[in-house]
C-alpha cells in the first residue's frame, strides 16, 4: 500500500532543491503566488522542503525548470534525502536516477536545458513503476483526445499514462505540448499529483482498446495452435540484433506507425507484439487496431520477463 504523502517523504529541511542560491525554504510567504492556480501545490512542497523560494523571497512560478532541477525534485520527493556522491548539489539524485534507469542519455545531454514535457512524463512514469510499484492504467484511450499524442512514438505510453492518471494534463485545445517546457508551478503540481492520488484529475472519456495482454505461455500456446500467428519485435533493428525472442521478426514501431498495413495483408492474423518494457508494443498495438487488425496481442517486454534470447 502506498504511504500517505506526508509520511512517504524523508528529507533534510536545510537543503535547497531548485536553485543553489535559493532563499530559506521555511519562508512560505511567496507574494507572487497569492492568486496563482498552483498555490496549494507550491505551499505543500515548500512545507516538505522539496522546493523553495529564490533569493528575492519570491517563488517565480512561471520560470522554467531544467532537467537537472526536475529530476532532483522528483527523486527527492520519492526517495528522500540521498547522501552526496560529489560536490555537485544534484549528483546524488542524478546518479540514483541513472542507476535505476529512470533517466537516459537524452536527459543527460539536456541536463541543464529546460525539461520537455515528454521527458517529464517519461521520468514520472518510470518513477511510478520503479519506486512506487504503481501499475499502468489498462484503459488509456482518453489520451487519444490529445491531438499530438503520437508526435513522439517512443513517448506515447508515458504521455498517455500521465494524462489518464491525471498527473499531467493537456494544454488548450487538447494539446499535450510534448516538446514544450514546464514551469516551476507546473512541476510542483506534477510532484504532488505523483505522490498523492487524491490530488489527481483522472481522464476517462475515450474508446475501449481491443488489444489483449498475454502471458508468455499463452502466447506460445497461441502460436502452436495457429500457424498464422506472428511474433513481432517492435524495437529497433539494432536492439533486435543484440538479443530477441526466437522466432520473432523485427518491425520497428516507427515503421508500423508509418504504414501499419505493411505487417500483413490478412487483418485477422494473430499478431503478438513485444519490446523492452511494453511501451512501444502498446503503441504499435493501437496503431494496428486503428488500421483495422482484429487480433492484436502484447506480451511482457524482454526487460520484464526472463526469456531465452537469441541473436
Amino acid at each position: 500500500m502506498r504511504k500517505p504523502l506526508k509520511t512517504a517523504i524523508a528529507f533534510d529541511m536545510a537543503e535547497f532543491i531548485l536553485n543553489t542560491t535559493n532563499s530559506d525554504a521555511s519562508d512560505l510567504d511567496f507574494a507572487d503566488i497569492n492568486d496563482h492556480w498552483a498555490k496549494a501545490y507550491i505551499v505543500t512542497l515548500a512545507k516538505l522542503g522539496i522546493i523553495s523560494g529564490m533569493n528575492d523571497g519570491l517563488f517565480h512560478p512561471e520560470d522554467t525548470v531544467t532537467t537537472e532541477q526536475f529530476v532532483t525534485m522528483i527523486i527527492r520527493s520519492s526517495k528522500g534525502n540521498i547522501y552526496p556522491t560529489c560536490d555537485d548539489w544534484s549528483s546524488r539524485y542524478i546518479d540514483y536516477a541513472l542507476h535505476k534507469g529512470i533517466i537516459e542519455d537524452y536527459d543527460m545531454t539536456n541536463i541543464n536545458n529546460p525539461i520537455e514535457r515528454r521527458s517529464a512524463a517519461r521520468i514520472v512514469h518510470e518513477v511510478l513503476l520503479t519506486e512506487f510499484g504503481e501499475r499502468d492504467e489498462d484503459e488509456w484511450s482518453a489520451a487519444e483526445n490529445l491531438s499530438d499524442l503520437y508526435i513522439c512514438h517512443t513517448c506515447v505510453i508515458h504521455i498517455a499514462q500521465m494524462y489518464v492518471k491525471g498527473i499531467m494534463l493537456g494544454r488548450d485545445n487538447n494539446v499535450f505540448d510534448a516538446l514544450g517546457s514546464i514551469t516551476r508551478a507546473e512541476a510542483a503540481a506534477v510532484v504532488v499529483r505523483m505522490l498523492d492520488k487524491e490530488q489527481r484529475i483522472p481522464q476517462t472519456q475515450g474508446r475501449v482498446f481491443k488489444s489483449k495482454i498475454l502471458s508468455p505461455d499463452e502466447a506460445l500456446e497461441l502460436m502452436l495452435n495457429d500457424s498464422r500467428a506472428m511474433l513481432i519485435d517492435v524495437r529497433t533493428n539494432e536492439e533486435h540484433n543484440t538479443g530477441h525472442i526466437s522466432g520473432s521478426i523485427c518491425m520497428p514501431l516507427n515503421d508500423i506507425s508509418n504504414n501499419p498495413f505493411s505487417v500483413c495483408q490478412n487483418r485477422n492474423t494473430p499478431i503478438i507484439l513485444y519490446c523492452q518494457k511494453g511501451y512501444k508494443s502498446s503503441a504499435a498495438a493501437q496503431a494496428l487496431i486503428d488500421a483495422g487488425y482484429s487480433r492484436i496481442y502484447t506480451i511482457p517486454g524482454i526487460g520484464q520477463y526472463k526469456y531465452n534470447l537469441t541473436q
